[in-house]
């Protein structure tokens, strides 16, 4: 594959993360604003599990970002030789 589709390919990865990491902020705030009258032991397990997604998806897209630069520099040292 060469350095501008995967160039591509990461930016809507990117996006995708990045959704993914708001659909989990906001249900986790919403947990935070609106506590359920259920086990509060499933709940911040819940909670808990919505955390560790949205770190993941932090740790993901700061992977992304860094193939991302160095695809950029490659391309720019090099040229894109789709190599």
């Amino acid at each position: 594959m060469d350095n501008a589709n995967r160039l591509h390919e990461i930016e809507q990865e990117i996006r995708q993360v990045e959704n993914r990491k708001l659909q989990c902020e906001q249900r986790l705030g919403l947990f935070w604003e609106h506590m359920p009258p259920i086990d509060p032991n499933l709940i911040r397990d819940y909670m808990l599990s919505l955390q560790r997604e949205i770190s993941s998806c932090e740790n993901r897209k700061r992977a992304l970002l860094d193939e991302q630069k160095e695809l950029l520099v490659q391309a720019a040292t090099f040229g894109d030789r789709g190599d």
